[in-house]
């Protein structure tokens, strides 16, 4: 893996997880745009996205092992 690459994977990283914000504000939001307000469904949609957070970030700490074991 080259810094090319590297920065390739973070850069693929980062977009993606400004996805799964933006999904975030979406479902918090009903169909009409109204914020839901059930602490219990808010928490069970947050626990749900800090999971696929948590993914995005998981790969860049992976590629910058990866980079760093190969030089």
């Amino acid at each position: 893996m080259n810094p090319n690459d590297l920065s390739q994977l973070y850069c693929l990283s980062t977009i993606n997880a400004h996805k799964v914000i933006d999904e975030l504000y979406e479902e918090l939001h009903n169909r009409k745009g109204e914020p839901k307000v059930n602490p219990v469904d808010v928490k069970s949609i947050k626990q749900s996205f800090i999971f696929k957070i948590r993914q995005e970030l998981d790969l860049i700490s992976t590629a910058a092992e990866e980079y760093f074991d190969g030089q």
